[in-house]
């Protein structure tokens, strides 16, 4: 009974004199977790930034393929193209080469082997800045 009352008594006691202690420290903590919070809210837009770039690069290197597939579905036989228009992203364009492939490994062996490679090269702004995604295919000319 007694060890009960000593208890009774440090709450009741002890509170009647820290009773504004309690919104101080409030305070305090919303000040430490605001200060941490704006050091943290860098990291989270840089990381925003990464996704939003990856994710033009992995659109532009779609485009790449697809644009490889015409190409080859076509015989490979078109001319080169500079800054064209891509259809359904309006922010990209894209760059067509088609260059003769010489390879010191290839070359001496097979002579009579006409190789040529195509380049494609997906182009964009991102923030400004020029940003670019290549292609290429090593082929046979027909």
């Amino acid at each position: 009974m007694k060890f009960k009352n000593l208890i009774y008594k440090a709450i009741f006691n002890n509170s009647k004199r820290y009773q504004g202690l309690a919104l101080l420290e409030v305070i305090i903590s919303v000040t430490i977790l605001s200060i941490l919070l704006l050091n943290v809210y860098p990291i989270f837009m840089l990381n925003m930034n990464i996704i939003a770039d990856s994710k033009n690069q992995t659109k532009a290197l779609m485009i790449a393929k697809s644009l490889m597939n015409e190409f080859r579905n076509n015989n490979m036989r078109e001319a080169d193209i500079s800054d064209a228009a891509i259809e359904n992203y309006p922010d990209f364009t894209y760059d067509r080469i088609t260059e003769r492939y010489e390879d010191d490994f290839i070359t001496p062996m097979i002579e009579p082997l006409i190789i040529n490679k195509a380049t494609i090269k997906v182009k964009w702004k991102y923030k400004g800045q020029d940003r670019s995604s290549e292609l290429s295919m090593i082929y046979q000319a027909r």
